[in-house]
């Protein structure tokens, strides 16, 4: 079924609480074209509101109009049928009598199939894992709203609603709804919670690059075995390692080549550049202790790994 939409202006001459916090598009389905309209943020799911918002759209435009949605429970999308309401929801739920469409796919959540013995589900996308970071360290066993989430960390509802479909999945937060609004929750806490994300949590470091000292460098946090040095007896490594998120300002000077790393003095610095920005989640002015073990998990050096094991033992979830 062939689909074409397009962003276009609120329609005139209406209220500004009909028009505020929605974005609307020209949808255009088998020939027919009506107004698409999204609610920003969280909505308001009352059926006489959305039955009177609908009329006097229809009215201002002329054409069929239908509701998106990001999420519906069960009880909101047998609302909106019982009234007539049309709309589509980001779970595959087509209702459009207009056109004479009704659909609904039934697809269960990763957290819902059946694994087999051993099988644990694919890791985290790196953006999931620092909205993960966010609930561990900031949010614990308190509550907080997907809405208030996305303002706290500078994200869409969209954006939101995706990492917690992550989360959900790998069964490391709840969601609870109260009123209109979603609450989201961990699923454990502190170490416990840790435990239960490791299979499913990746290295932050997306690339490394050798460069020479430059003050540039100074205001970037420490990593790597630098990081660790600082928290545990591990010695300063010859290379002082630092990190920056995957859009900090390229540094001017060039990139030294790893494959005449053997040819530098001991004075070059490490750059790890990360798949998320790594100052928001930085605690005492240091690398987040997930991170950090997470960019060195692998290492071979048995010094290493004893000190990362004693960095989690002694770490005040």
């Amino acid at each position: 079924m062939k689909c074409e939409i397009r962003a276009v202006k609120s329609p005139k001459g209406l209220p500004f609480y009909m028009v505020d916090g929605k974005a609307f598009y020209e949808a255009e389905v088998m020939g027919q074209k009506f107004l698409l309209v999204s609610f920003i943020g969280e909505s308001d799911l009352r059926r006489d509101s959305l039955k009177h918002t609908l009329n006097q759209l229809e009215i201002a435009t002329a054409m069929p109009v239908a509701f998106a949605f990001d999420t519906l429970s069960d009880f909101q999308r047998r609302n909106l049928v019982e009234e007539g309401i049309p709309f589509v929801s980001a779970s595959s739920i087509f209702y459009l009598p207009f056109l004479g469409i009704a659909y609904r796919r039934r697809k269960y959540t990763a957290s819902q199939k059946p694994l087999k013995k051993g099988e644990i589900l694919p890791k985290l996308t790196a953006s999931a894992q620092a909205f993960f970071l966010f609930m561990l360290y900031k949010v614990k066993d308190s509550k907080i709203s997907k809405t208030e989430a996305a303002k706290m960390n500078g994200l869409t509802p969209m954006s939101v609603s995706r990492y917690c479909k992550e989360l959900l999945d790998r069964g490391l937060i709840k969601e609870t709804r109260e009123g209109q609004t979603i609450q989201i929750t961990c699923a454990a806490t502190g170490r416990a919670l840790f435990d239960k994300a490791l299979p499913y949590l990746i290295s932050p470091v997306k690339k490394e690059l050798l460069y020479l000292p430059s003050k540039a460098f100074d205001k970037m946090p420490k990593a790597g075995e630098s990081a660790l040095a600082q928290r545990s007896l591990l010695a300063q490594p010859k290379a002082d390692v630092v990190a920056c998120g995957p859009h900090a300002a390229p540094i001017d000077e060039k990139d030294i080549a790893k494959e005449n790393r053997g040819l530098l003095p001991d004075n070059f610095v490490q750059l790890q550049v990360w798949k998320y920005d790594p100052q928001p989640l930085m605690q005492n002015n240091r690398l987040d202790t997930v991170s950090l073990y997470m960019s060195l998990k692998d290492s071979p050096n048995e010094r290493v790994q004893a000190c990362l094991k004693e960095m989690l033992d002694k770490e005040q979830w």
